[in-house]
């Protein structure tokens, strides 16, 4: 299947890690020009580097979206060097877990900065440009977790509370802009483990005398959430799924939450 990627110019936050890296990597080996942003430098250049060695086109920048100026500094510079924009993915956030007692009205704003005002930000910047070609899509990164109480080893309401917020956003966006044939979705991650935490996990397995799906099981089954798969998903299974939401071929789907985590259950 074509998914008419080609030449389409994308831009994606968070693009250094896990999912965000692994959607940059896939969208520029589908011939997209993709800019993308991070706040460490090194990070950014070792991606950089990545999409060179694919024989891909990206324009790779060094942006802390926490300053509330860098979201329209990240697309104008998108604009400016691609031309267009016709595909955003914000990816970026962050995750840490605290007790909600223990967490301070610092750590309350630092996460929504991040994980909300961010996104919010960068799509603000990047609606306009698409409503000037009355075409584009966005992809907004949630988490699956803002279905279930993160409660137990896994407690992170701070987390979830602005990874909702943002689900909500999206469907706002998708009703507000779909006249302008802006398609608007959120998916739902899982578990999307990167190489190093699997190679963790396999050490780990291997000390207590288990296979790594077990293992993995014992910890999904610890806070309550086990996919029916039995397995965590990679940043690259994400990253497919999302190339296919913003590609030509979705030019329908829009305002959906898309639970992307081997059925997870609940336990």
């Amino acid at each position: 299947m074509d998914l008419g990627l080609n030449g389409k110019v994308a831009a994606v936050t968070g693009g250094t890690r896990g999912i965000g890296r692994a959607t940059v990597l896939a969208l520029a080996r589908e011939g997209a020009r993709v800019a993308f942003c991070a706040r460490d430098e090194e990070a950014v250049r070792l991606v950089e580097k990545e999409v060179a060695a694919d024989g891909g086109t990206c324009l790779a920048l060094r942006v802390d979206l926490a300053d509330r100026s860098a979201a329209d500094e990240f697309i104008t510079k998108t604009v400016d060097a691609f031309g267009e924009l016709d595909i955003l993915v914000a990816a970026a956030g962050i995750h840490k877990i605290k007790e909600f007692a223990d967490l301070t009205d610092a750590e309350w704003d630092e996460t929504f900065e991040v994980n909300f005002f961010a996104p919010m930000r960068v799509c603000r910047a990047a609606i306009p440009h698409m409503q000037r070609k009355q075409s584009g899509h966005i992809v907004i990164v949630s988490a699956g977790s803002i279905h279930k109480p993160s409660i137990g080893p896994d407690v992170h309401p701070h987390y979830t509370a602005s990874k909702a917020a943002l689900a909500n956003l999206a469907k706002f966006l998708s009703k507000q802009y779909g006249p302008d044939n802006i398609i608007v979705n959120t998916v739902l991650p899982g578990y999307s483990i990167r190489d190093e935490i699997r190679e963790l996990w396999a050490s780990e397995a291997e000390a207590a005398g288990l296979s790594v799906e077990e293992h993995f099981v014992g910890m999904a089954t610890e806070i309550g959430y086990v996919p029916a798969m039995r397995r965590a998903g990679t940043p690259e299974e994400f990253a497919t799924v999302i190339t296919f939401i913003v590609s030509d071929a979705n030019s329908f789907m829009s305002g959906v939450e898309l639970a992307i985590d081997g059925a997870g259950l609940d336990v």
